[in-house]
Formats: C-alpha cells, sequence, structure tokens
C-alpha cells in the first residue's frame, strides 16, 4: 500500500515538473510596444527642445527685434551726428546682428568701423575697415574704408625713436588706395599722408644713424644714413644725413692722417 502511495506521488510531481516546463512564457510584446513609443517620444520631445534652444533666435520662441532695419539706421546715424558714438556702435551693430540680409547691413558695417574710430578704437576699427573692403570690393565707401583703415595705423604711429611698424603698414595701405582707386578724391588725400610717413620712416634712421655716430660706430652709422639717403632722398632728414655723412668721412680722414 505504501509503495502504491509513494508511486503515485512521483506520478504526480513528474507530471507537474512536465507541465511546468512545457508552460510558454507570458507575452512581453504589448508592454515592450509601449515602452518602446514612451522612449521614442521622450527622445523626440528632447530633441525638440534642443533645437529650439539652437534656433532661439529664429523668432519661434526667441524674442522678436524691437526695431526695424531702418529704425535702427536712423538711430544710429542721429547719435553719430550728436558724437554719441558708443550709442551709435551699438545701434549698427544691433542692425548687423539682427538683420544680415538687410539692405542697410553694408551700411551698418563701415559706420560700425567709423564710430570705433571715432571713439580712438583703431584696432577694432582697423579689422571692420578691412572686413568691408574685402566684402565690398567695388562699393562707393570702398576708397574711403581703405583710407580710413590706413588711418587707423597712422593714428598709433610713434615718435623715431620708437617702433615704426605703424607708420610702415599706413605708408602701405595708402600707396595701396593710390594705386587701386587712383579717380578717389582719397587718393589725393593720401597724398600728404605718405609724404608724413616717409618723415617718420626718415627720421627713424637719422636718429639710429646718429646715435651710431656718437658712439663712434662709424661703419654702422654711415650703412643707415645710406639707406636713409636712397630709400627717402626728398625728405628734409635725407638732407641732414647728407650732411652728417659727409661729417663721418672728415672725421675718418682725419683719423688715417692721425
Amino acid at each position: 500500500m505504501a509503495e502504491r502511495q509513494i508511486s503515485a506521488a512521483m506520478d504526480f510531481q513528474g507530471g507537474l515538473t512536465g507541465r511546468l516546463k512545457n508552460r510558454r512564457p507570458p507575452c512581453r510584446a504589448p508592454q515592450m510596444f509601449f515602452q518602446g513609443i514612451m522612449k521614442s517620444n521622450f527622445f523626440s520631445i528632447l530633441l525638440v527642445i534642443f533645437l529650439c534652444t539652437l534656433i532661439g533666435g529664429c523668432g519661434l520662441f526667441g524674442k522678436k527685434p524691437e526695431k526695424t532695419a531702418p529704425e535702427l539706421l536712423f538711430e544710429g546715424r542721429d547719435a553719430f551726428e550728436n558724437e554719441k558714438y558708443r550709442r551709435a556702435l551699438e545701434s549698427f551693430q544691433r542692425l548687423r546682428d539682427w538683420y544680415p540680409f538687410s539692405q542697410h547691413a553694408t551700411e551698418a558695417t563701415i559706420r560700425i568701423a567709423d564710430s570705433h574710430y571715432a571713439l580712438k578704437e583703431y584696432a577694432e576699427a582697423a579689422v571692420v575697415y578691412a572686413e568691408f573692403e574685402r566684402l565690398h570690393p567695388n562699393n562707393e565707401e570702398t576708397p574711403r574704408a581703405v583710407f580710413q583703415l590706413a588711418m587707423c595705423h597712422f593714428e598709433r604711429m610713434d615718435s623715431i625713436d620708437r617702433d615704426q611698424t605703424a607708420a610702415r603698414n599706413a605708408l602701405y595701405i595708402f600707396l595701396r588706395l593710390q594705386e587701386d582707386y587712383a579717380n578717389s578724391p582719397y587718393a589725393a588725400k593720401a597724398g600728404e599722408k605718405i609724404q608724413h610717413c616717409r618723415e617718420s620712416l626718415a627720421g627713424a634712421e637719422l636718429s639710429v644713424a646718429s646715435y651710431y655716430f656718437r658712439t663712434k660706430a662709424f661703419t654702422a652709422a654711415k650703412a643707415r644714413l645710406k639707406t636713409l639717403i636712397n630709400a627717402y632722398p626728398e625728405t628734409p632728414q635725407a638732407e641732414e644725413g647728407r650732411l652728417l655723412l659727409k661729417k663721418i668721412s672728415q672725421v675718418l680722414e682725419k683719423a688715417e692722417k692721425e
């Protein structure tokens, strides 16, 4: 009797184990489907938020410009004429930033440079004048932009005993202006500035030559004086250089006789 009970129990356990093994897992397809939709929507929302943040200035969510391009141009002109150059600069910059494809953007660019120049911010002005020439080589304002670019260097010229890089840059641009825009009134205006630059550079050569003369470095002095006379022959400094060169020759002749 006991053996039959044990055998029956084993048969029941075996059958139960078989049914459990053969049982199909619950279907998770609906759950996975809805999770996929949620994930997809979540990333789509993130993408939309990112794009809206990136192009916020396009006007969809960004703040619209408070003034039109003509209004900003008029405001900038008025401020400039009243010598409120910082305010003018801000108006012209807003115009170019907000309306880069406006018909007024070109004028705004050179007006930005003019405002920097009026504020004596010559380095900043030079960058914008050069940009204007590069972008608008045939514009009627381009000769003036080139002249003003040269003036940015001209205004930073130092004394003859200091670095002459600004004088060289100004001279080069003034000469280029005369060559590229020979019929412009600004080419004529460049003439007197060119002479001033040449005299500054000649003065620097004479200053160095005089120093060499005082320290009795006569060979070096003669080399500088010859450079001065050959490069800037029409300047008053060249005439002084000729006199000093003659004096050096006399000193050397006297030394040889002794």
